[in-house]
């Protein structure tokens, strides 16, 4: 949830469902949505359903590709269908005895049509202890049918006995005039739990 300095606020809901099909690919399906009233309709959305494969994995570093079917609501009308395909590149880092974490990923999205864009998201993280952890995050958006964003977050993920956590952050725009600063709530689960 978030606020425009205009006043108008906005809401974000986003699932990231991960099932292992074997020990190097999983199932990948990630919905979004947004409500905000700055938007065409109100609202837009996402969602991708696709493969994940590892590729190389070494005891400090691991890289994947993730492959798969893309739907946008809202592209431009004239030229692009809502349905196309994007292809991400993961690259992992863990550093500090695997309590810090570095993660690169950059993906290409094409529509049918030709509408192309491309993100580039950058994780950093630390984990003082088996219950905490801290992370800092930049989103590089190049949307096929919007501008280009660029977004900073900062968040914390507390951990239950059960290895479920309980996210809480602050996120804002950093182009732009508005910064529409937004509060990140999150739920990480095991999808066994």
């Amino acid at each position: 949830m978030g606020a425009h300095e205009d006043g108008g606020e906005y809401y974000e809901g986003a699932v990231y469902y991960e099932e292992p099909l074997g020990r190097r690919t999983s199932v990948v399906i990630t919905p979004w949505a947004e409500w905000d009233n700055h938007t065409e309709d109100d609202w837009r959305g996402e969602a991708f359903v696709g493969v994940k494969r590892v590729l190389r994995q070494r005891e400090d570093s691991v890289m994947a590709l993730q492959a798969g079917a893309l739907w946008v609501s809202q592209p431009d009308w004239e030229t692009c269908s809502e349905g196309g395909a994007e292809v991400r590149l993961l690259n992992g880092y863990a550093f500090a005895e695997g309590r810090g974490f570095l993660n690169i990923e950059s993906s290409s999205r094409v529509l049918v049509g030709g509408c192309v864009g491309g993100r580039l998201d950058v994780t950093a993280g630390y984990r003082p202890s088996e219950r905490w952890l801290t992370m800092g995050q930049v989103f590089y958006d190049s949307p096929v049918a919007r501008e280009d964003t660029v977004k900073a977050q900062v968040s914390v993920v507390r951990f239950d006995a059960h290895g479920r956590g309980w996210q809480i952050g602050l996120r804002a725009t950093l182009d732009g005039e508005d910064a529409a600063p937004a509060l990140v709530l999150g739920l990480w689960r095991s999808p066994r739990d």
